[in-house]
């Protein structure tokens, strides 16, 4: 459904722009993607874990990993545009703002973590 409703909006988006190519295209990359993780979810594990199908514990852990690696590979881009920003002089760029609202997020959501007494799931070898 979020699929349908975000390939409509695109839609409205780029045909306001003027994009009527984009405004074909882009819902029928997006609802052809929902539908095809959707429909495989029963077969493939990787379409499953895509579709948010979390029926496990081992799914579940694949989900926060893969979270976390895509956090930190973004947190790190964002430091590196942050320091081009830097070097050209542009310091208060979006790079600067999502590197802050990215360590801010974190910072403040370990705390709370930390508070609440939730403890990290084991890692595998323990």
């Amino acid at each position: 459904m979020l699929t349908v409703v975000a390939g409509a909006a695109m839609a409205v988006i780029m045909a306001v722009r003027g994009e009527i190519a984009m405004a074909v295209a882009l819902p029928v990359i997006i609802i052809g993607y929902g539908l095809t993780v959707s429909l495989s979810a029963g077969r493939s594990d990787v379409a499953a874990q895509l579709s948010g199908y979390e029926e496990d514990e081992r799914r579940r852990m694949v989900n926060m990993r893969a979270g976390a690696m895509a956090g930190n590979v973004l947190m790190v881009a964002l430091v590196c545009g942050t320091f081009y920003e830097l070097v050209r002089g542009e310091l208060g760029g979006p790079f600067t703002w999502l590197s802050a609202v990215g360590g801010i997020t974190y910072a403040a959501s370990s705390a709370a973590y930390i508070r609440a007494g939730h403890k990290s799931p084991p890692c595998q070898g323990e």
